[in-house]
């Protein structure tokens, strides 16, 4: 039959390949009606033999029999007609089962397990057995456990789940990225017999390649990575999912929710195992390390640790202080004895009176020794934190225009700053009066020259009186910042600002380094300013995105903690006049806005700049549109002291660290979270001062002292000697960068990787693991050897999907010409039988 119909199809030019041809009446009613349709037809058939065998009784039988054909023949043409016969091509497409493997990746996953209670010794010993001279439970990660795991056997977990349908494989943290994989992609289930499951397991499927595997993940998000991965093979059926992890979640759903999705999908088989020991953790550690950034060769200070315990009985730890030097050279500091455990989760250890006989950059690191039988885990055990030491304070320039409250509380502040040397010009004094200042840095006259601005590091200027300088003192301060790395703090008041930020101001060379484009015309047609404190409303302050995170996020962390600090500063007290800023500059870095600015001065929504720097040759520049910070001080002394002082600090590392006139190298963070993308950006010039035009800027790296690979730099487009490059590392630690121009200076950036904060270190979470595996068909496994056995258990689920094509073989010439034929031939016959 197949034969017949592949035949009529061709002459119909229908294509025939890979497909299976069938009949069928397009418009044949079902049912009962079909019946009573063929019944009609048929009785139609039966009254054209009855007429013809009542109106041809004078006609031979062969007359009768060929009238009636004729007739019966024009009703079946009809009748074909009516009903619209086709020619349907059938094709079968057949689509593989699914089976999702999700392999936790995020950085708990780096978590060293003890294994030491009795009720977990069933599980280690499994473990032990996977891989007897592998990664052993006690001393490995739990990520060297699920590589054990992956790898047994040639990949038997991988195998068994490609054996009879698709096997997508995936590791999950706060999203889903395809394990990497050695060989093709692995073949697509075509069939669940059992000649096409031996086919399958002897082609095998992709072997994961375990060494490659990190866990670097600053989120666990099991539930978006499943609804990911459901979401890649909505038109597949699941035949299985297959969760590998400690079950610890940070962000998400949780495991009941976790369920229900797997639920609504019908996912029959559900496969959960934890990785790791889910005993109640004994651990201890060093919590807290504190250390200031910067101190003064030979000048004391102190640091601070906190050694926490949990699980243990009362016990004394040691816990060591030591340094690295810019050689790697370790030498310890001191040791010293604390007592936790039991009531005591936490002991405060401190160390007093500490001095550097040399300066430069350091790493010191508080560690503990663990109790015998807790492996030792760096991430754990250890805190490193950089210090510098530097040969002299800072060195800063306090210039204002007049006594203003802001002046006034800064320079106590900063005198009595052990950090800083402070040297006061106040410009409304009389010039017999005295100028404030540390001992030694008191000054009797402005700088003019070079040599004269040399000793200073940083200048604040408040409120400058624009007709008190002169433009040999504004043209040498310009070059100190460009060519010598002076940060210049421009403090924008109500009294002075509007003469000095003109263009025809002598503070122009000094103006065009600013951050900002001051909105002068609206600023002299009567912006409030000058009214200060008589308008009753204060706006409160709207910290921005940049000044939670960055390098200059530095400036705005009024709070240790990045989230506090976000917290703090719309309850600080409000400010009433800001300085009208039109835009920032290209370069530019906004940090705090006032967020209820009219519309001509918002940017882009985020409300008008307050707060702003950006780098300028191979100096720092600061922006402040307000000089009311002195209002903190009453209710947020710490957060005033922090912001000044930080500042500060950021402005004078534009000169130890940032570069020179030839060459900068500016990185996004000084410090960033293990996974998170570091980006490093340096811009260089030859002797000639033009841009270097090269393919790669080669920097150097070195991690805790030890020289790392160097890292190449890519050129920026349409940005001439500019180049960037976004950095990810693995390995936590206290990081370096270096970059040298030939007859300059060294240029060096610090900065350092630490765990992720919302990664929470803890046991394996059985019961968030145990919520999952209650879905229908789930099951919560717990040795390594039940999941592989359960792996068999994997059914097929490949449909099959038809795909139907009609072609009708009625609409043509031929059933017309048919029936009028047998008509006519009919007619000729009746005449010449004399039956008209």
């Amino acid at each position: 039959m197949q034969e017949l119909l592949r035949w009529i199809a061709s002459l119909q030019g229908i294509s025939t390949e890979d497909v299976e041809m069938q009949f069928e009446f397009a418009s044949f009613p079902g049912g009962g009606l079909g019946l009573i349709v063929l019944a009609l037809l048929v009785a139609i058939l039966v009254f054209v033999g009855f007429v013809y065998r009542r109106d041809g009784k004078k006609l031979t039988r062969g007359q009768r029999v060929t009238l009636a054909a004729l007739r019966a023949l024009a009703v079946l043409c009809a009748a074909l007609v009516l009903l619209e016969p086709n020619l349907v091509a059938v094709q079968r497409d057949t689509r593989p089962g699914t089976t999702i493997l999700l392999v936790d990746t995020s950085q708990s996953m780096q978590a060293v397990d003890p294994f030491r209670r009795e009720e977990v010794q069933k599980a280690a010993d499994s473990w032990r057995r996977l891989a007897p001279t592998g990664p052993q439970p006690g001393t490995a990660t739990r990520l060297d456990l699920l590589k054990s795991l992956l790898a047994y056997d040639g990949g038997a977990v991988a195998k068994k789940l490609a054996l009879r349908n698709d096997a997508k494989l995936y590791g999950y943290s706060s999203g889903i990225v395809p394990l990497p994989l050695l060989i093709d992609a692995v073949p697509p289930a075509v069939a669940s017999d059992t000649k096409a499951d031996e086919q399958r397991a002897a082609t095998g499927p992709s072997r994961i390649a375990v060494d490659a595997l990190v866990a670097d993940g600053r989120y666990s998000d099991l539930g978006g990575a499943l609804r990911s991965a459901l979401d890649k093979s909505r038109n597949n059926e699941i035949a299985a999912v297959v969760v590998l992890g400690d079950g610890r979640r940070n962000a998400g759903p949780q495991g009941a929710e976790i369920a229900r999705m797997l639920n609504q999908r019908k996912v029959p088989h559900t496969f959960v195992l934890g990785i790791g020991d889910p005993s109640a953790t004994q651990t201890v550690g060093i919590g807290r390390f504190e250390a200031p950034e910067k101190v003064f060769q030979k000048d004391p200070f102190e640091m601070r640790a906190t050694v926490v315990a949990q699980g243990y009985d009362p016990m004394s730890v040691t816990v060591r202080l030591l340094r690295s030097d810019a050689q790697g050279t370790e030498t310890i500091v001191a040791t010293t004895q604390a007592e936790v455990g039991g009531d005591r989760s936490e002991a405060l250890v401190e160390w007093k009176g500490l001095t550097s006989q040399e300066t430069g950059r350091f790493v010191y690191r508080a560690e503990v020794t663990p109790p015998g039988g807790e492996p030792p885990s760096p991430e754990r055990h250890q805190k490193s934190l950089p210090v510098e030491a530097l040969g002299e304070r800072t060195r800063v320039l306090l210039l204002a225009g007049g006594a203003s409250h802001e002046f006034q509380i800064l320079r106590n502040l900063l005198l009595r700053d052990a950090t800083i040397d402070v040297s006061c010009w106040l410009q409304s004094a009389d010039p017999t009066f005295p100028q404030d200042g540390d001992e030694g840095a008191r000054i009797d006259v402005l700088p003019v020259d070079q040599k004269q601005w040399d000793p200073f590091d940083v200048v604040v200027a408040i409120d400058p009186d624009a007709s008190k300088l002169t433009p040999a003192c504004c043209e040498t301060l310009r070059k100190h910042v460009l060519e010598n790395g002076c940060g210049l703090w421009w403090v924008a008041g109500e009294k002075f600002s509007i003469d000095a930020l003109t263009d025809n101001a002598v503070t122009k060379p000094l103006t065009d380094l600013l951050p900002v484009v001051p909105d002068i015309g609206f600023a002299e047609s009567g912006a409030n300013l000058g009214l200060g404190l008589a308008h009753p409303r204060a706006f409160p302050y709207a910290l921005l995105p940049e000044g939670e995170e960055g390098v200059a996020s530095k400036v705005a962390r009024i709070v240790e903690s990045r989230d506090e600090s976000k917290l703090l500063w719309p309850r600080l007290p409000g400010f009433h006049v800001a300085f009208p800023v039109l835009r920032l500059k290209p370069a530019a870095t906004a940090l705090v806005a006032h967020p209820n600015a009219d519309a001509r001065h918002k940017r882009d929504g985020a409300g008008m700049p307050i707060v702003a720097t950006q780098f300028v040759g191979a100096g720092r520049v600061i922006w402040s549109g307000i000089d009311e910070t002195y209002r903190w001080r009453s209710i947020y002394e710490d957060a005033y002291d922090r912001f000044w002082v930080k500042g500060i600090r950021y402005l004078f590392e534009g000169r130890v660290h940032a570069g020179n006139s030839r060459m900068q190298l500016r990185i996004s963070d000084e410090k960033i979270e293990l996974g998170e993308a570091l980006l490093v950006t340096a811009s260089a010039k030859d002797e000639q001062m033009q841009p270097i035009s090269s393919s790669t800027l080669e920097v150097a790296l070195e991690r805790d002292g030890q020289i790392q690979e160097p890292i190449r730099l890519l050129p920026i487009e349409e940005q001439p000697g500019s180049f960037q490059l976004e950095l990810r590392l693995a390995q936590l630690g206290v990081y370096r960068l270096r970059a040298a121009t030939p007859g300059g200076k060294n240029v060096e950036m610090p900065f350092q990787v630490v765990p992720a904060q919302i990664e929470t270190d803890g046991p394996v979470d059985r019961a968030e693991l145990a919520a999952i595996a209650a879905c229908n068909g789930g099951r919560l496994l717990d040795t390594p050897q039940e999941l592989i056995a359960a792996l068999y258990e994997i059914p097929s689920r490949s449909a099959t999907d038809t795909f139907r094509t009609p072609h009708p073989i009625w609409d043509g010439w031929w059933a017309v010409a048919l029936m009028l034929t047998a008509l006519a031939t009919e007619w000729i016959l009746r005449k010449r039988f004399n039956l008209l």
